[in-house]
């Protein structure tokens, strides 16, 4: 039995990992289950999809209740390997996990603990409390070359026991065609240009620097619009922010969508406007769909993004550079077809859903014998 403990019940690049992870795993060798540490949307979507899903809420920070409602349901389930995301289910699965009995416990790194957005009193407790209990772990994925470091710098992780394993994604999933018409009309979009921006509505996300951005790119193309899927705590403050700036009228806030591959067949140019990230599937979706990128300048991405060969890159929190680089691809369509061809290319050569679970699998298999890594095998994929 595989379980996977998410770490959280929302829509976000975690939860995209392990949907990718279940629809390739092989059945044969793991009949999975998934962990949730609270109800949401996810949940419903996994069970809709077949996957046994269960709710052990691990909540408050410490909880020792939560613990024991953890190692129990691993216990009843036998788990003979679980998988955990993200800082708070790395832990509690970590402590849970040997208390049941769990041969083999795979912690999983999405973000750096550095870029959590919780108070410095918080952030100290989680990394003193990640320190412990990754000892107790076999091996720790994490999803990027950047990540890998820091865990082993700030968490103290040996390097032998740390793993990169690139995000991928199955690239005909995205494909060129569909009525675009359809779309636009449903948004309420004309003829002018789409900029598409999709992630969690979180400090994290940048979303108020591409807003800062549109004034001057409403100057040029008074038809454009400004497409924003996602939910979170700062949808109301985004909304305001985008009335007060003048261009409430050009931003359409759609909220959690799951039709990303006809989105993006409308997008004229994908932007990623972050602070922080760990390896983003928003970016992976929109090369994959041959569309030009355009994302801050920030450790993950650049793991994935190659200035003027596979999309552009801007310094973050800099409104006046963004908007002046997307008015350099929208100005040039030729060169924005370019770079999402040439992004498609490297998606579909190093960062496929097989390549991604095949790893992962190869990660259990050796976890498992008792075998670690070679050290020239710790990054998977790497160029």
């Amino acid at each position: 039995m595989l379980a996977e403990l998410a770490g959280s019940a929302a829509l976000g690049g975690g939860e995209r990992y392990l949907e990718v992870l279940f629809e390739g795993l092989d059945r044969a060798r793991y009949e999975p289950v998934l962990i949730c540490p609270e109800a949401g949307p996810f949940v419903r979507a996994m069970r809709d999809r077949g996957i046994p899903t269960s709710v052990v809420r691990l909540a408050p920070l410490i909880n020792p209740s939560a613990l024991v409602r953890l190692a129990s349901l691993l216990s009843r389930h036998k788990v003979g390997v679980l998988q955990t995301h993200g800082a708070r289910s790395n832990f509690y699965g970590a402590v849970a996990g040997r208390l049941a009995g769990v041969p083999v416990i795979i912690a999983t790194v999405h973000n750096a603990l550095g870029d959590y957005e919780v108070n410095s009193l918080r952030r100290r407790v989680y990394a003193a409390a990640l320190r412990r209990a990754l000892r107790l772990v076999d091996r720790v994925v994490c999803v990027s070359e950047a990540l890998r470091q820091d865990t082993q710098q700030s968490l103290g992780v040996p390097s032998e026991r740390v793993v990169t394993i690139y995000n991928g994604l199955d690239p005909s999933r995205f494909g060129r065609g569909g009525d675009t018409r359809a779309i636009r009309d449903e948004l309420g979009i004309g003829d002018g240009p789409m900029l598409l921006a999709v992630g969690r509505l979180t400090e994290q996300k940048g979303h108020r620097y591409l807003l800062e951005a549109l004034p001057a790119l409403l100057r040029e193309w008074p038809g454009l619009r400004c497409v924003i899927v996602g939910e979170g705590e700062l949808r109301v403050e985004l909304l305001a922010l985008a009335a007060g700036l003048g261009v409430g009228h050009a931003c359409i806030f759609t909220g959690a969508r799951s039709d990303i591959p006809d989105l993006l067949r409308v997008a004229d140019l994908v932007v990623l406007p972050s602070v922080s990230e760990g390896f983003p599937f928003t970016l992976l979706e929109a090369l994959a769909a041959s569309k030009p990128v355009l994302a801050s300048r920030i450790e993950g991405v650049t793991e994935l993004i190659r200035d003027g060969q596979t999309g552009s890159l801007v310094p973050p929190r800099a409104p006046a550079i963004l908007a002046e680089a997307a008015r350099a691809l929208l100005r040039n369509p030729d060169r924005a077809r370019a770079l999402g061809a040439a992004g498609e290319r490297l998606v579909r050569e190093r960062f496929t859903a097989d390549a991604m679970v095949s790893q992962t699998m190869a990660v259990f298999e050796s976890s498992w014998q008792g075998k670690a890594p070679r050290v020239e095998d710790r990054v998977y994929g790497s160029a």
